[in-house]
């Protein structure tokens, strides 16, 4: 099985344009070549922990959100077929162009595309699996209607989840962390009666409860590879010691531009699935030693 993570380097010219988070809205202008340095320092710690990255560049300066690549779409593993590529469907319109890009490249990868036609359904930024069931969330920019149209995509158990702001998207209200089976989890944004479901199905002592606070510091915005997590340097130290109490290992990335400025952390960054080696078809340019290639030449 390959552990693939869909990703999208920043351009040189690249700008906060949307600033559709509470991050963004007050930050200072980007360094854009800075950026391209912290995406690559993550692409380059996943490919190290054995993931493989696909690194779509942006084929113009105005889709500004491509590095955001949570939201390119959904990867969806079948037995005995090629994987489905769920396109999604963007709140904001500056970024609805970006699956014009991708599903072209998802189906030179050997994926089968398709569209869940109705609503706002932002994709992997909106997936979680934990325990054998697909978490699918809705509250924050994916609405109800959206979430449903993509939810008969995902065989097996799916629960779903209502979430709000500041978790405008479910990767920063829970994340699965199953090296260590535990939900890491901030009850103040999901809704209660979504809350109890996850309580009743996982159970409270697998539950890692986060506050609001320690949310809007990316405490559930890092991305775990077995035992290690690949987080922001802003996550609170309260957070890592509880983490590193259970076995994982926090290990810290700075994000000012991305997250700090841009208002997305390493999990936001990847679109990640497991899939069959053999169902994948990964062309040379955009496999991440040719793209580095182009953001090493910055300097």
């Amino acid at each position: 099985m390959m552990d693939l993570f869909l990703m999208s380097p920043p351009g040189r010219g690249w700008a906060l344009r949307g600033r559709n988070n509470f991050r963004s809205r007050e930050a200072p202008q980007v360094d854009a070549r800075a950026a391209r340095r912290e995406w690559l320092a993550l692409a380059r710690a996943i490919e190290a922990r054995g993931g493989t990255v696909v690194a779509l560049p942006s084929p113009s300066e105005l889709l500004t959100g491509m590095p955001y690549a949570a939201e390119c779409g959904q990867v969806v593993a079948r037995e005995g077929a090629a994987p489905l590529f769920l396109l999604p469907r963007m709140m904001s319109e500056h970024r609805r162009a970006e699956r014009d890009h991708w599903a072209p490249l998802a189906r030179r990868m050997g994926f089968d595309v398709v569209d869940p036609d109705v609503g706002v359904w932002e994709a992997h930024g909106d997936v979680a699996t934990f325990d054998g069931a697909t978490l699918l969330f809705w509250g924050g920019r994916t609405t109800r209607e959206g979430m449903e149209a993509a939810a008969r995509y995902f065989p097996g158990e799916v629960v779903r989840v209502r979430v709000r702001e500041p978790a405008f998207h479910g990767n920063m209200a829970v994340l699965p962390l199953p090296q260590v089976d535990r939900l890491m989890v901030c009850p103040e944004v999901v809704a209660p009666d979504s809350f109890e479901l996850l309580r009743e199905r996982f159970g409270e002592e697998r539950l890692l409860r986060v506050t609001e606070d320690e949310i809007r510091r990316y405490a559930t915005n890092g991305l775990p590879l077995g035992w290690d997590l690949l987080a922001p340097s802003v996550v609170p130290e309260a957070v890592r010691v509880r983490l590193e109490g259970l076995g994982m290992r926090v290990v810290s990335l700075t994000m000012r531009e991305l997250c700090e400025k841009g208002g997305g952390s390493s999990r936001c960054l990847v679109s990640r699935a497991r899939v069959a080696e053999d169902a994948v078809r990964i062309p040379d340019e955009v496999r991440l030693s040719t793209v580095a290639k182009d953001i090493e030449a910055d300097e």
